[in-house]
């Protein structure tokens, strides 16, 4: 895995790139989890989502067997063929945003979006809160 390009499409190397924050790293930037997230999408890592995710947000789910099973789904049926970041601005405090293109498709059908994504940083910890479509 270590020998591999990294499937947020940043051209690095895996071990050089998600592989770190995947295995329980935190995340320096809002566009580190960002790219983070769309890997652990990418190679079906739902925990990874679960646990970066902002507790009690609008994206949270209380049911958490649910809520893998329904991100394991997502990721089953879904292939992942890209993903462009379009603007991160500066962060502000223990928030920032991450404006990105994923180019998906599913079964055959392109279902790709651009979203504007929130994040905030609880206990030194960057999670995702919400987006938008852009």
């Amino acid at each position: 895995m270590s020998g591999r390009r990294c499937r947020c499409k940043s051209r690095k190397l895996v071990h050089r790139c998600c592989g770190p924050l995947l295995g329980g790293a935190p995340a320096p930037t809002p566009v580190a989890l960002m790219r983070s997230r769309y890997t652990a999408y990418a190679t079906g890592a739902a925990d990874y989502i679960v646990h970066t995710t902002t507790p009690g947000g609008p994206q949270w789910m209380e049911d958490r067997e649910a809520w893998l099973e329904q991100i394991r789904t997502f990721a089953a049926t879904t292939r992942f063929e890209g993903l462009r970041i379009v603007e991160a601005p500066t962060v502000e405090g223990d928030e920032g945003f991450v404006t990105f293109e994923a180019r998906l498709s599913r079964q055959g059908r392109d279902v790709s979006f651009v979203e504007r994504s929130r994040f905030v940083r609880l206990d030194g910890r960057w999670t995702y809160h919400s987006g938008e479509p852009a």
